[in-house]
């Protein structure tokens, strides 16, 4: 399914009817943000928002997948195919997402108590200036690197982008303020 063409055909039904984003998002019961990425190109409903969704707009499934209206003829073989691959694609599609978000959640969840732990063993001047900055250099590359991503997906990645270049900054602050109080006697008085 190509995200672009189904956004304007549910845009182009849409205004047809003479609703807006939130009367269409109200109707199916999700919020008007969903309906505006749709409608951009940004990706698709969810698998069981697709009916109801048909069911409003007054077209079907068939229509919504295909992102085109059909005259009201018998269905071919090749249609209905085509069709099933489109949802088993965004089937495919969502599962996808719900695996990227579950393993980002657990390695949330593992990373806050591992530096919960690491806290509590070490004393937290010896934490900001050991672990701190080994810590901010792999944001500052994992940022980079999703900016890079983002970039090639021609995505806005600037945000990301300046991110990852504070989260770089950090450890080398920290490596001249280490630097120059070793210049200027150490950092232990003598």
């Amino acid at each position: 399914m190509d995200s672009k063409k189904f956004g304007e055909f549910i845009a182009t039904i849409r205004k047809e009817k003479g609703w807006t984003q939130a009367e269409l998002a109200e109707k199916i019961s999700v919020t008007d943000k969903a309906v505006s990425r749709w409608e951009r190109g940004l990706g698709f409903p969810d698998i069981n928002t697709i009916k109801p969704l048909a069911d409003v707009l007054e077209v079907s499934v068939l229509e919504i997948m295909q992102s085109e209206r059909e005259p009201k003829e018998e269905i071919s073989a090749d249609k209905a195919t085509e069709v099933l691959d489109n949802v088993i694609s965004l089937v495919v599609h969502q599962r996808q997402i719900e695996r990227r978000n579950i393993i980002i959640s657990v390695v949330s969840v593992t990373s806050v108590v591992l530096l919960i732990f690491l806290i509590d063993l070490m004393q937290w001047e010896a934490f900001v200036f050991v672990c701190m900055p080994f810590i901010f250099l792999g944001i500052g590359i994992v940022l980079i690197a999703l900016s890079i991503h983002r970039r090639r997906m021609k995505l806005s990645y600037y945000v990301t982008l300046i991110l990852g270049i504070f989260a770089l900054l950090f450890p080398v602050v920290i490596c001249l303020l280490l630097l120059f109080a070793f210049a200027l006697g150490g950092p232990i008085a003598n």
